[in-house]
């Protein structure tokens, strides 16, 4: 009798082999219905003059839906002759037909897009091919890059070439891009909808891009220099596969911190530098406005600047005698000193007539102007004899009194008076003494 692990080893056994069945079965059905095996099929035949990588089992599209597959492909004459297998339900094909091969993706796989034509061609006859003519071959991407130059060809392979290297290794990466990318396409959609908005004036942007893109535009020499120290420094920052700048960001936090504290440190001594730059910006302002006329003064100064050395020289000798004069004077010094202090009191008292001192002699010059004859001097002189000098005191002057001691200042306010007192002769205006 089997052990009961025999019969379950058996039992497992079994179970698997009837899996591998059912999985063999399906793929054999799944292969032929997407071949189209299980439908009634119509054959159409076309002549292409390049169809790159079509295959068998490429579909066969009618306005871009899928109606059939390629089952084969000859050649003969230089031309491929593609068989296509359509079902049934597919619409009749006409002798002005046309056929394409189009690319699904830029990955070489193909398809042929079949145009039936109109009835007014009348219907394709069974087994006649689409001539080449009426068909368009494939356009490989290589042969769509042959419209670029040479220099624009290296630098698409290039650019390839680097992206691929860069992406190499990084499908972890990337595959996180992938698994954020719906979320960033949720920013992606608010971005374009602010960039849309009025408020944003997208056409403004566009026109400072522009103004910059011109302005830069004989800047070539010096932005290419610029890239390329870019690329150094790059370069430089990713020796040793990063680990400098790596060791520098794990150091970076405590120094930033320590960075915090001193620039807090640093906010007195600013708002005090504050408060002084504040103080002397008036002076700075004015100082500004008197840098034309200073540089004026500079400049004219060169000249006289450039003659002092010779008046130096002439006066040197003077200089030289005036030091024995100065010497012998010496002993004077305080003969002088005592003169001054001695002096201070009378110059104090004759300080409040200064005016009438200055107007004495103002008209002393005046007491001897020059006369009619050139280089003639002749001395002028007025008596004032008031009614009192004149009557020999029986008439006073008192209604104009003179004061023979005036204060300061009060010299020219003094009058001799009238020869005839007030009230001798008649009033005049009055009418008197008719």
């Amino acid at each position: 009798m089997a052990k009961p692990e025999a019969r379950k080893e058996v039992r497992s056994a079994l179970a698997g082999i009837l899996v591998l069945a059912l999985v063999a079965v399906a793929f054999a059905v799944t292969s032929r219905a997407q071949a189209g095996h299980f439908l009634a099929v119509k054959t159409v035949k076309m002549a292409f003059n390049d169809v790159h990588t079509l295959q068998m089992n490429d579909d066969l599209r009618v306005y871009s839906s899928r109606i059939g597959r390629i089952s084969s492909i000859d050649y003969n004459d230089g031309e491929a002759i593609v068989t296509g297998e359509l079902i049934s339900a597919s619409p009749p094909i006409y002798r002005n037909a046309s056929a394409q091969v189009l690319s699904v993706s830029p990955l070489a796989l193909k398809y042929v897009d079949l145009d039936p034509g109109t009835p007014d061609a009348g219907p394709l006859a069974d087994g006649a091919v689409i001539p080449a003519k009426q068909n368009i071959g494939s356009s490989d991407l290589q042969d769509v890059l042959e419209v670029l130059d040479p220099n624009t060809r290296a630098a698409a392979t290039s650019t390839v070439r680097e992206v691929g290297l860069g992406l190499a290794g990084r499908g972890q990466e990337l595959n996180g891009f992938v698994g954020s990318a719906p979320a960033l396409l949720h920013d992606l959609a608010s971005t374009s909808n602010t960039l849309a908005s009025e408020d944003f004036d997208l056409p403004g942007l566009m026109d400072s891009v522009d103004q910059l893109s011109n302005r830069l535009d004989d800047r070539q020499a010096q932005l290419r220099s610029l890239v390329d120290t870019a690329g150094t420094t790059m370069a430089a920052i990713g020796v040793d596969q990063g680990a400098p700048l790596e060791s520098t960001l794990q150091q970076a936090p405590p120094s930033l911190r320590d960075l915090r504290g001193a620039l807090v440190s640093l906010k007195a001594p600013l708002a005090d530098l504050h408060t002084a730059m504040d103080t002397i910006r008036p002076g700075a302002e004015d100082l500004g406005k008197t840098v034309p006329d200073l540089r004026g003064t500079f400049r004219e100064s060169v000249p006289v600047l450039g003659k002092v050395p010779h008046v130096a020289d002439r006066a040197k000798p003077a200089v030289e005698e005036l030091t024995d004069t100065f010497a012998d004077l010496r002993p004077l010094t305080p003969k002088v000193a005592d003169l001054l202090n001695d002096l201070d009191t009378p110059l104090n008292v004759l300080a409040p007539y200064g005016p009438d001192i200055g107007q004495f002699f103002f008209r002393g010059h005046s007491f001897v102007s020059e006369g009619p004859a050139p280089n003639t001097r002749y001395a002028r002189l007025d008596v004032a004899i008031g009614a009192q000098e004149a009557t020999g005191g029986v008439y006073k002057s008192n209604p104009y009194p003179r004061n023979e001691y005036p204060k300061p200042g009060q010299a020219d306010q003094d009058q001799a008076g009238n020869l005839v007192p007030a009230g001798v002769l008649p009033d005049l205006r009055s009418g008197g003494g008719q």
